[in-house]
């Protein structure tokens, strides 16, 4: 199972220690602040103040069974891993054209 770790300020989700930021986490209730879940069956929760950064509670071993935002979580990274694969790809592809041209460039200064 995978390792989980949910932090709303940052706008981070992180899987099995691969993370993306800038996320939209706006389906989490309102009083969590972050979630580490170990097995991505359990999880502990910390709630409490958004604007002030305050944890007022901490919930452990709590079953993400019971969680309807729960599959969320898992949709978010799926998507923010495949635009990060879908740049990554861009930018090889642009790198590669690059390099192509630069490359018939210097055929073209060399052929007499």
């Amino acid at each position: 199972m995978a390792r989980w770790t949910i932090v709303y300020n940052n706008g981070q989700i992180g899987k099995d220690g691969v993370f993306y930021g800038g996320l939209d986490l706006s389906f989490l209730p309102s009083d969590i602040l972050a979630v580490q879940s170990y097995d991505g069956v359990t999880c502990d929760i910390e709630r409490g103040d958004r604007t002030k950064e305050k944890v007022t509670t901490n919930e452990n071993d709590i079953p993400v069974s019971g969680f309807s935002w729960w599959s969320t979580v898992e949709s978010t990274y799926a998507a923010a891993e495949a635009a990060a694969a879908a740049a990554a790809a861009a930018a090889a592809a642009a790198e590669a054209a690059a390099a192509a041209a630069i490359n018939d460039a210097a055929e073209e200064e060399v052929t007499p």
